[in-house]
């Protein structure tokens, strides 16, 4: 581990410890790790800096100056050989770790697979209401009406503010909205941003619907692909757009902060767009 990583890392770790919230091994929200001098070692949680932040991996490997890295709930492995903060103080579950880190990561990915499984399953079983969904396009004056919708429907403010090149298809039982999938437009390609439907009325094809109705208007439009980032664990998400004629592209990932596409988990979707003829 070069010295110049160690002398850098005082304005990320002041004490020597951090919240562990989505570090990306596993731990409690309010757990605190510290972060010791030591080399990374097969079976310790290391602690790296991507992108100008903190992130967290269990080594598996030691290549000289690379490391085997992966989250302990991810999908994939990935190889590091950038700037190496220090490790994690041993806790119990990282001895029990070390015992067999690939086998440990790989079956906690097995476990939270299952888990979404269960989840997806679950759906079928819980209360719900039954609606004649209509689907419409909402016009720019309705901006807080879907900006009041996301804060009841998921408890959390919407993650985005009005975008010039947007449209947002509404999905309505009645008068009450209860869904929204807004698109962001961009040259001649189309980004399904954000969706969400309301608790109540899900497994029942209203987020196919606005899928269905947003490729619509992209072909009206003229554009011609639209594409969508999906956790890989959003079963549901994943169901849908693959009915509407999305091929699975890749992981997402980002240059600027290579550790961030095993902690994000997005998948790339994308369905190219029919260009419209002229009839003759």
């Amino acid at each position: 581990m070069s010295g110049s990583a160690l002398d850098s890392r005082a304005p990320f770790l002041s004490p020597r410890s951090v919240r562990a919230k989505d570090a990306g091994i596993l731990t409690r929200d309010d757990e605190e790790l510290v972060i010791e001098d030591e080399p990374p070692a097969v079976g310790r949680a290391v602690c790296l800096r991507s992108g100008g932040r903190l992130a967290f991996r269990r080594v598996l490997e030691v290549r000289g100056s690379e490391l085997v890295v992966r989250c302990d709930v991810a999908p994939f492995e990935e190889r590091w050989s950038g700037e190496i903060v220090g490790c994690v103080k041993p806790r119990l579950v990282d001895r029990i770790a070390a015992l067999d880190p690939k086998r440990w990561t790989a079956a906690n990915w097995r476990a939270a697979v299952a888990s979404a499984h269960l989840r997806a399953s679950r759906r079928w079983f819980l209360p719900r209401r039954t609606g004649q969904f209509t689907v419409a396009i909402l016009s720019p004056g309705e901006w807080p009406r879907v900006r009041a919708f996301w804060r009841r429907a998921c408890g959390r403010e919407l993650p985005v503010a009005a975008h010039p090149h947007q449209h947002v298809v509404g999905l309505f039982d009645g008068e009450e909205l209860v869904g929204v999938n807004i698109q962001l437009v961009a040259g001649s390609a189309t980004f399904s941003a954000f969706t969400l439907v309301d608790r109540r009325y899900r497994g029942l094809g209203g987020g196919y619907r606005m899928i269905a109705h947003a490729l619509a208007v992209a072909e009206t439009l003229g554009l011609t692909s639209m594409y969508v980032h999906i956790n890989a664990r959003n079963l549901p998400s994943i169901a849908a757009y693959r009915k509407a004629g999305f091929e699975r592209k890749g992981w997402w990932s980002d240059d600027a902060d290579p550790l961030a596409s095993a902690e994000r988990q997005w998948l790339v979707f994308e369905r190219d767009l029919a260009p419209l003829t002229g009839g003759g």
